[in-house]
């Protein structure tokens, strides 16, 4: 028989890349992770104990390859090969499965203080600094179902984006064959507050002994967040806000499901901005800030932190007008461009443009940011590309005020 070249080339293509595998066809392996805090004595640092154990009847899973630099993550152990290559860990996995332990320095500075701190008392880290990112080597029909369990000295708790981890808390991120736990937590003895807002649960933990205004960081939460859901429906069904003060840096940092908070940090600046509601924000953005502008995500952040306040009454629209021309002075003063990282006056430039565009669009009577900023997050892409087709769908035309500002930020380019 003689193939003609068009169809032998799909039938390589089918036989190379089979079809995505259906729910009928995806097979559980199981994943637990595990650490047991150890804190601080005498001259000897605090660590974690780490263990990851994989269960499995068959050959489900072969290697996990982890981002494990030795300055942090050292003495590996357990079933099957192990070895490690520069700053990774390959474990090569036994076909009825085993489990891997190892050891990390938890302490880790931004600056002059810490992002992630294990004290004789407390911790805050993210979950990332025990269980990094990996590649793994399974089959395509193949997903972990994943636990987590933490541990350490009596009368400690765990809480985590998930819930507490004391006893074992089950997780599931669909999107992931691998998952593995993300985002911040804390442990030590907390003082930890709960409630539901917009349908997401909600939790405010730090250690006890850290002046850390828990209630009012929920009733904060009370006030502004079911605006902000409503902008962003893709916030996600849990929150975890972790917050200390000694030693770790004065600032916010978001992650999945979570958030940092260090417990000097006002919930409105001076400047009329809200840390919290910016990190918030990129909470809800997270799943499209992959390959995103940096300069779209700090600018809708911050652009947003300013908008819920005037929507919910929490500033006024003179005070909301008088931190405009405050970022408009900023931007002058230091040249502020669209650019990718963005900080400073880089970022109060596009929230300008923000405040620009949204005029734009009341202007055309063409609808509201709030709906492209929704749209582009339920498209995963946070782009200049994607924002430029965004407002031409809106508007039945380019916007001007966007293709403006990006030929100033090409022509300011060195």
């Amino acid at each position: 028989m003689t193939w003609k070249l068009p169809c032998l080339t799909a039938l390589l293509l089918i036989l190379l890349c089979p079809p995505p595998a259906t729910a009928a066809d995806i097979v559980f392996y199981d994943v637990d992770f595990n650490g047991v805090f150890v804190p601080p004595k005498g001259k000897a640092p605090g660590l974690v104990k780490a263990s990851i154990h994989i269960g499995q009847d068959s050959q489900l899973i072969r290697i996990i390859d982890l981002a494990a630099p030795a300055a942090r993550f050292s003495e590996f152990s357990g079933d099957g090969d192990i070895r490690r290559e520069g700053s990774r860990v390959i474990w090569e996995i036994p076909s009825t499965g085993g489990s891997l332990s190892y050891q990390v320095s938890v302490d880790q500075r931004k600056g002059e203080a810490f992002d992630a701190r294990l004290t004789r008392h407390w911790a805050i880290l993210r979950l990332g600094d025990l269980f990094p990112p990996a590649r793994v080597i399974a089959e395509e029909t193949a997903r972990s179902r994943s636990a987590l369990l933490l541990q350490g000295p009596p009368g400690w708790s765990f809480e985590t984006p998930y819930g507490p981890a004391a006893e074992g808390v089950d997780f599931a991120n669909p999107a992931r064959r691998f998952d593995r736990p993300t985002g911040w937590m804390t442990a030590g003895k907390l003082g930890i507050r709960r409630d539901v807002i917009a349908d997401r649960q909600v939790s405010v933990a730090a250690p006890v002994g850290q002046s850390v205004r828990r209630l009012d960081i929920l009733s904060f939460m009370h006030w502004t967040l079911p605006d902000l859901v409503a902008v962003f429906p893709q916030m996600p069904e849990r929150i975890l806000v972790v917050s200390a003060e000694d030693d770790m840096w004065r600032g916010g940092l978001s992650g999945p499901s979570s958030l940092y908070l260090h417990a000097d940090r006002p919930l409105v600046s001076e400047n009329a901005t809200s840390t919290l509601l910016h990190e918030l924000v990129h909470i809800a953005a997270a799943s499209a800030a992959r390959g995103a502008d940096d300069w779209i995500v700090e600018g809708l952040a911050e652009y947003y932190s300013l908008e819920v306040l005037r929507r919910t009454g929490g500033i006024s629209a003179q005070r909301y007008a008088r931190a405009f021309r405050q970022l408009k002075r900023w931007v002058k003063k230091d040249n502020g461009q669209l650019q990718s990282p963005s900080h400073g006056a880089s970022t109060a430039r596009a929230v300008l443009l923000f405040r620009d565009i949204q005029r734009e669009l009341d202007a055309a009577d063409a609808g509201s940011l709030d709906t492209i900023a929704a749209e582009m997050l339920d498209a995963g892409s946070l782009t200049s590309e994607q924002l430029q087709s965004a407002l031409r769908d809106a508007l039945g035309k380019p916007s001007a005020r966007l293709e403006r500002a990006l030929r100033s930020a090409v022509e300011s380019t060195p």
